[in-house]
């Protein structure tokens, strides 16, 4: 339920920063994904405010509006030289975030960057005292054995 009302907000974010990107870009936009667009976005409860002097770098704008701009541009807009220059920049940051999957989660280097505690570094006087628990029995028998073992 709350994608749903995340991707309301986009498509609004989204239909609000298309009003002032250039009519020829738009008119390329296919209508019934622009209408799609325009249902999801009166559903959504957010009010969209757009400085036109900034880029479509501003951070006020959400990534996803960004990415949403950036796949209909691939999709509708851009020739096929770009189509392949954008995959292919989609393949390297895909094959790059992969590497740091694998170097963040391999097994064999998992516990190689952590800091190892030694104990011989933390003085002593804090630590508990281990308590022995002995039964009845066994403590008359060191009694007794204290007992003899002193007198000698």
């Amino acid at each position: 339920m709350n994608n749903q009302f995340e991707m309301n907000n986009v498509a609004k974010e989204t239909i609000e920063v298309l009003k002032y990107f250039d009519v020829s870009f738009v008119s390329k936009i296919s209508s019934n994904f622009l209408k799609y667009l325009q249902e999801l976005a009166e559903k959504s409860d957010i009010t969209v405010t757009i400085d036109k002097n900034l880029k479509l770098k501003d951070p006020k704008i959400s990534s996803e509006c960004k990415d949403l701009i950036s796949m209909m541009y691939y999709e509708y807009i851009a020739t096929e030289e770009e189509k392949k220059k954008i995959t292919n920049i989609w393949k390297n940051n895909e094959i790059l975030y992969q590497e740091k999957i694998k170097e963040k989660y391999n097994p064999d280097n998992i516990f190689k960057n952590k800091e190892v505690h030694k104990i011989d570094n933390i003085p002593n006087t804090n630590l508990p005292v281990v308590i022995k628990k002995e039964s009845i029995v066994h403590r008359i028998k060191s009694f007794f054995k204290r007992l003899f073992t002193k007198h000698k």
